[in-house]
């Protein structure tokens, strides 16, 4: 006679695609803001060349998480989330739209490019970032479970 044995299985949930990039966008967007701060107080011209490399890193990873949230939306990654989704993704194309107008503010030349409309542009954007953190949407956890 055999002995059948017990076998567990560690099934995890699917974790969305858009989540990585999300924050990566959000730190680029962050990261403006602090060397925005910078270049307003030390008018030293490096802190706004890292703002506006930072602003273009943001906007591409950005938009690819965008296209990733909606991916993850239309394919039932968000099985469970899918009417929390909304918010989050016009959230997220606020913040999009603002750091655009903020990298053409930034194109300009000299203390007009960060002061003062680049640094208000920045804090809107980090603004609606963690009013977007609130909505605890994009701070869902991963499931796991055992299947035996």
């Amino acid at each position: 006679m055999r002995m059948a044995r017990a076998r567990s299985v560690l099934v995890a949930a699917r974790r969305p695609f858009h989540k990585t990039p999300m924050a990566v966008a959000n730190a680029c967007f962050v990261g403006t803001l602090l060397t925005d701060v910078a270049y307003w107080r030390s008018a030293e011209m490096m802190w706004a060349d890292f703002s506006a490399w930072l602003l273009l890193a943001g906007l591409v990873v950005g938009v690819l998480a965008v296209l990733a949230a909606l991916v993850d939306l239309f394919t039932g990654r968000l099985s469970g989330e899918a009417g929390r989704v909304w918010p989050y993704l016009l959230g997220s194309l606020v913040v999009l739209v603002v750091s655009l107008f903020n990298a053409l503010v930034h194109s300009r030349d000299a203390w007009t490019s960060v002061v003062p409309t680049g640094l208000i542009l920045s804090a809107v954007a980090v603004i609606v970032i963690l009013l977007l953190g609130l909505l605890g949407w994009s701070s869902g956890r991963t499931q796991v479970e055992v299947v035996e």
